[in-house]
């Protein structure tokens, strides 16, 4: 399926077979951003409403509710005041209950969203990487119930970590954590409760964190990334942390279709765990 129009790629997240995006419209001739909902396995797509706010700096996450089975979307405004930067205005979007319309909900934890993470749904739970009085922690929203919650990073040494995404490791949150070294770790999340991490180190075969944008798990564990550059050919590579061994997969397909658009993507994003959902909004 193709979208119409120029999109920010940072913001388009998957969850239960839906992505959300923000696209660009001009919209009563003005450009303005949209979100959007589409559906890969029955193409379609539908514009949500706009986002009313004071501040135009938005974060969007879309969450899954696997009980009542139900997507909704989480978006808050990010405003700046002197040295300190804190999100306001949260405001849910509950999808597939008649005419979507967003409603403002409290949030009681001063915090902000980092610019580079999308968030990960795991369980009805949504996580994602905020700051918090400068420290560095992990955001939970339960999206049945739409409470927050935090998740201390309790180390001496977590100034020095830069958290380059959220995984669902095993069925446990698991961070990717770059330590400014050749190597890569993997904290994974063994006890929410008394938020105990276990921490894994991993060599990857080259020092390509910077043209990383999307980082995964399997299900039997293994660590997958692809590059966000294009490349041809096109590979998804696999890492074993037990072997600490590689395999890579060539994606076949992509080539002809770039030819045939007569262009080259700027970025390349792949999406962990797709499933397909005839479900219609």
């Amino acid at each position: 399926m193709g979208f119409s129009g120029d999109w920010y790629k940072e913001t388009c997240i998957l969850a239960n077979g839906f992505i959300y995006l923000n696209d660009r419209k001009m919209l009563k001739e003005k450009m303005e951003r949209v979100p959007v909902i589409c559906n890969p396995s029955t193409g379609q797509q539908v514009n949500l409403p706009k986002v009313l706010a004071k501040n135009k700096d938005l974060r969007s996450f879309l969450g899954y509710d696997p009980i009542e089975n139900q997507l909704k979307v989480l978006c808050m405004t990010v405003a700046r005041y002197r040295e300190q930067t804190n999100s306001r205005e949260h405001q849910v979007l509950t999808l597939g209950k008649g005419k979507p319309s967003w409603r403002k909900i409290a949030c009681l934890f001063p915090h902000f969203p980092e610019n580079f993470g999308t968030g990960i749904c795991i369980n009805g739970i949504l996580y994602y990487i905020a700051r918090s009085n400068l420290n560095t922690v992990i955001a939970c929203f339960d999206v049945k119930y739409e409470k927050f919650r935090f998740i201390q990073i309790d180390d001496e040494n977590s100034k020095l970590y830069w958290f380059l995404t959220l995984i669902n490791y095993k069925g446990k949150l698991g961070a990717i954590v770059y330590d400014r070294s050749i190597n890569g770790q993997l904290w994974v999340l063994d006890d929410p409760e008394k938020e105990k991490w276990s921490k894994h180190i991993f060599h990857l075969p080259d020092a390509a964190f910077w043209i990383m944008r999307s980082i995964w798990a399997t299900d039997t564990g293994e660590i997958v990334w692809a590059r966000s550059r294009w490349t041809h050919p096109f590979y998804v590579f696999y890492y074993n942390l037990e072997t600490q061994s590689v395999r890579r997969v060539e994606i076949k397909g992509i080539e002809g279709k770039v030819l045939m658009g007569h262009y080259r993507p700027e970025a390349i994003l792949t999406f962990t765990n797709h499933v397909e959902n005839v479900m219609l909004l």
